[in-house]
């Protein structure tokens, strides 16, 4: 109990900053955890590569007049 009371101590004017503003980096963490998931798997990462593969192929064919839409 004497940590905990001398932690809040120590971290006082940030307890008052975190009720006395009502923002946060909620929506930041959130975003780096999903990045951070994504990396962890590696077949999300293989299908990413070949969608942005096959999406570059196509921005190239469409800037030459290959197809067209």
């Amino acid at each position: 109990m004497k940590t905990a009371i001398k932690t809040i101590n120590k971290y006082i004017n940030y307890v008052e900053n975190t009720l006395k503003y009502d923002y946060n980096n909620g929506i930041l963490e959130g975003i780096h955890n999903k990045i951070k998931v994504i990396k962890r798997k590696p077949e999300i990462c293989e299908i990413n590569k070949k969608m942005r593969t096959l999406w570059y192929a196509r921005r190239i064919a469409l800037q030459s007049n290959i197809f067209s839409d």
